[in-house]
């Protein structure tokens, strides 16, 4: 009986093996040593920056996080704009700050905050209408845009 049982065991390791070797084709995927592969670039229209506020979303409750921006600080010789990160509720949940600024002229400036109480970001010469949007991302894995508004420098 124990015969019988070894040797249907091995008949059938025997075919699950043959059953599971290589069934696809030696051919490899991708073009042939005659073809060359053609990439086609299209060109990305350059859109210009919006000086139009979008929505806000507001940060989860007990997150809350605010910003104080102020123009012609430091300087009013230079028409400086500054935003600083007030801290908020939500302080220790923050992992992120961006900041986009679009200048009257069209100029986008950009730059990482750290979620630090009274750190500075100071944009030079920012003299018109300024667009302001600020992106607070959280440990959570969401991000909100907390501020997105005009911001007149005279």
């Amino acid at each position: 009986m124990n015969f019988r049982l070894l040797s249907s065991l091995i008949v059938l390791l025997i075919a699950c093996s043959l059953c599971a070797a290589c069934t696809g084709t030696s051919e490899t995927p991708g073009p042939s040593a005659t073809q060359t592969p053609t990439v086609t670039a299209t060109p990305v229209p350059a859109t210009p920056a919006s000086l139009t506020p979008g929505p806000t979303q507001t940060a989860p409750p007990g997150k809350e996080v605010e910003f104080q921006i102020t123009e012609n600080y430091p300087s009013r010789v230079t028409s400086d704009l500054t935003i600083t990160f007030v801290g908020g509720a939500g302080q220790s949940y923050v992992t992120g700050i961006d900041l986009r600024v679009t200048k009257a002229n069209g100029e986008v400036v950009t730059s990482p905050m750290q979620p630090i109480t009274r750190e500075e970001f100071t944009v030079n010469n920012a003299k018109g209408e300024n667009r302001v949007e600020i992106t607070v991302a959280f440990v959570t894995g969401g991000s909100y845009k907390v501020v997105d508004r005009i911001v007149k420098v005279p």
